[in-house]
């Protein structure tokens, strides 16, 4: 596979070179046929559905993605940002095994500034678990899953969204992974099928990301409606004990934490509006309350280009003044499984909001 060397060039962090730079990102781009001939050169493997392992039954899959960033007073250099590594197997009719290894790197636009590790790695367990699935009504998992909380939190592999950075309130305000039992399934209510999960954790979780805040005891659900073939909307409740590891005032030990989520996805024709409204109340009090939303657009430009924007909003003791984040990029997505995205981010709020250019290639194998 040939593999091209792209340069982008910026006069300063925030100059209007995302046109510019994506015409570059285009003209290295190999055409679809090319890259169709790529997918299917070897027998039985398709780029982004895995690889089984001889005969064995187990399937070896993941994605990688390589970051560059230039943000307000620095630019970090491009460097492999993910690199995850899927392994799952059918192990009988009903019995279904998965797991999901990270080796990621902290950056500035994913996390609160003042509290992350800048250029440090991590290698965390994302997923492990054990599915039985007893009908299309009920399956049990056991294990280390993902918060089912809103839509990105569920579907966050670099190459399947939109854009290089996350939302902030999918990052901040509830854990990315609860270890422990869930029940998931779909349900009929009032002539109207339902998509519901019910989960529970007695303890904390297995290997848990640095970066986050640990918390012990979670439990929630999640309901999901769909209203015809183009809209869906979901509810999300949790509870779960706030735990740090950093002294600071805005934590306290035993305090736990009440959420409530609310979240719609609109598509049709390779359109896309999509939204997360989220509200978490402390037990400390309302002083220690926070709440964040976002919208999302997706508007198809050229064949496999889109254009995408996002509004964010999001409201934390830590913060002097709520934070207000634009973000407006282009994502080239040779197909479900390769895509290049280039983004603007654009801070403001509180001191030390940063802003600037973000660019990633991500490939799911």
């Amino acid at each position: 596979m040939a593999f091209h060397a792209i340069k982008i060039f910026c006069r300063k962090p925030g100059a209007p070179v995302l046109g510019t730079a994506l015409l570059g990102l285009t003209l290295a781009i190999p055409p679809l046929p090319a890259l169709a001939q790529q997918e299917t050169a070897s027998p039985g493997y398709v780029l982004g559905e895995g690889l089984e392992l001889g005969r064995t039954g187990v399937r070896i899959g993941g994605y990688g993605s390589a970051q560059w960033q230039q943000m307000d007073y620095e630019q970090t250099p491009a460097s492999v940002s993910h690199f995850s590594l899927f392994l799952w197997s059918d192990i009988g009719p009903r019995l279904k095994f998965f797991t999901e290894w990270d080796n990621q790197e902290n950056h500035t636009a994913d996390h609160d500034h003042e509290y992350e590790r800048e250029g440090s790695r991590f290698l965390s367990v994302e997923r492990l678990y054990l599915d039985y699935s007893f009908s299309d009504n009920l399956t049990l998992r056991a294990g280390k899953f993902l918060t089912p909380i809103g839509r990105w939190n569920q579907l966050h592999a670099d190459p399947l969204v939109w854009t290089t950075a996350r939302p902030l309130l999918t990052r901040d305000l509830f854990p990315d992974n609860v270890t422990g039992v869930m029940a998931m399934g779909n349900t009929e209510i009032a002539g109207r099928s339902y998509e519901y999960m019910l989960y529970h954790s007695a303890g904390s979780q297995l290997q848990p990301d640095p970066t986050q805040t640990p918390f012990d005891h979670a439990y929630g659900g999640r309901l999901v409606m769909p209203l015809g073939d183009t809209l869906q909307l979901g509810i999300s409740v949790a509870r779960f004990e706030q735990n740090p590891g950093r002294p600071g005032p805005f934590w306290k030990h035993g305090e736990y934490k009440r959420l409530l989520a609310m979240d719609f996805m609109w598509a049709k024709h390779g359109y896309e509006f999509s939204g997360e409204a989220l509200r978490r109340q402390s037990s400390a009090g309302a002083a220690h309350s926070e709440h964040g939303s976002f919208i999302q657009g997706v508007v198809p430009v050229w064949g496999p280009l889109s254009a995408v924007g996002r509004l964010e909003h999001i409201s934390m003791p830590m913060m002097k003044q709520s934070l207000q984040r634009s973000v407006i990029g282009l994502n080239y997505r040779y197909s479900r499984a390769v895509s290049i995205k280039l983004e603007n981010i654009h801070d403001s709020g509180p001191v030390g909001a940063r802003s600037g250019l973000l660019a990633s290639a991500s490939v799911l194998f």
